[in-house]
């Protein structure tokens, strides 16, 4: 993945829920969504966003979690945004 335009905000150690699987992601060597340096950098800043996202994609809906999980790929493949 490219770099973000925030180098101090990608190279951080972080913490929160989201710095482990950061630690993770980059020793395996596979590619770390961007989100994921933010949501490490600054957890008290982004956990309500981390919680609204898991509500709206897992909490009560007319649409199963695997529909909104493929409407989301969709709509980040139209926007050229890796998902």
């Amino acid at each position: 993945m490219e770099p973000m335009f925030l180098a101090d905000v990608e190279q951080a150690e972080g913490g929160g829920q989201y710095a482990g699987l950061l630690r993770s992601m980059r020793a395996s060597g596979g590619p770390v969504s961007q989100i994921f340096h933010l949501f490490a950098f600054r957890p008290g800043a982004t956990d309500h966003l981390s919680r609204f996202t898991q509500e709206v994609m897992r909490g009560p809906s007319p649409l199963s979690p695997g529909m909104r999980e493929l409407i989301a790929a969709f709509v980040s493949a139209e926007n050229h945004c890796p998902y």
